[in-house]
């Protein structure tokens, strides 16, 4: 059966869909992640990467592969930057399992609390971290004692990286880039397939993941909000029995782009 709305939800931006797709930037990205999670230095990590490439479903697939580990992980993840140290500490401490304190001693604990423990604090769209906040992690990244993982904008993220804060300082840098023309096709026909629209799945040909991947520029995130309206519109279409919209065509990837303000109407 073709329920073209049905599959269209399968591509809504949502975070907590099990939806990660292992295009061959995507997987560099994560062994290399984990390559340097797993070293006994405890470097400072960026994720940098344009808006929408995946940075934030990266986060949540390490958090998960780190968590399933045979001796898991404490995984601290931050889903947007904080701005207030003590509740960050505080955060910290109620993670790893310690009690209230005053401010000056909270830091000193938890700093040997995960200093002893294998961890990882990952902050997501760290480009919105202020100067006194850079500050205060330049600090606590000075013990040695934490595993740090900030994901940001690139163009953002090399301006941060250019700060005192960590400019000559111990870090490692991994970026997260546009999915191939190819892997556009890849990544939706195996989407629909696992959910049960095979169907659909055979719909998306080279020449549809093509004009797909160039409108969308192959941003992960735009990719999924193209085939989201594309079915969309194609679902409008069946309601209304016009069948030359049965199948995906130029012309309906055009529309799709046009209202998502890809393309110029």
């Amino acid at each position: 059966m073709r329920d073209f709305a049905a599959a269209a939800r399968l591509f809504e931006d949502r975070v907590d869909r099990p939806d990660y797709f292992d295009a061959s930037g995507a997987e560099v990205a994560k062994t290399t992640l984990l390559r340097l999670i797993n070293e006994p230095e405890r470097k400072l990590l960026f994720l940098l990467g344009d808006p929408g490439v995946g940075k934030t479903k990266m986060l949540h697939t390490l958090a998960e592969h780190l968590r399933q580990e045979p001796e898991p992980r404490l995984v601290v993840h931050l889903a947007e930057p904080f701005f207030d140290a003590d509740a960050f500490l505080a955060r910290l401490a109620r993670e790893a399992g310690i009690g209230s304190a005053e401010p000056e001693s909270l830091r000193e604990r938890v700093t040997a609390r995960y200093r002893e423990r294998e961890h990882l604090i990952m902050i997501d769209e760290a480009q919105l971290l202020q100067e006194p906040t850079l500050e205060f992690l330049r600090i606590l990244f000075d013990t040695k004692a934490f595993r740090m993982l900030l994901s940001m904008h690139r163009e953002e993220g090399e301006q941060i990286l250019a700060k005192p804060h960590f400019k000559g300082r111990s870090h490692r840098v991994v970026e997260m880039g546009a999915l191939a023309r190819e892997e556009v096709g890849e990544y939706l026909r195996s989407r629909l397939r696992r959910e049960g629209f095979g169907e659909i799945a055979e719909m998306i040909d080279a020449r549809t993941a093509g004009a797909i991947h160039r409108h969308a520029r192959g941003n992960f995130r735009q990719v999924k909000r193209m085939a989201q309206t594309l079915f969309e519109l194609m679902a409008e279409a069946k309601s209304r029995g016009l069948r030359k919209f049965a199948r995906p065509n130029r012309c309906l990837v055009q529309m799709a782009a046009i209202d998502l303000e890809l393309l110029d109407g």
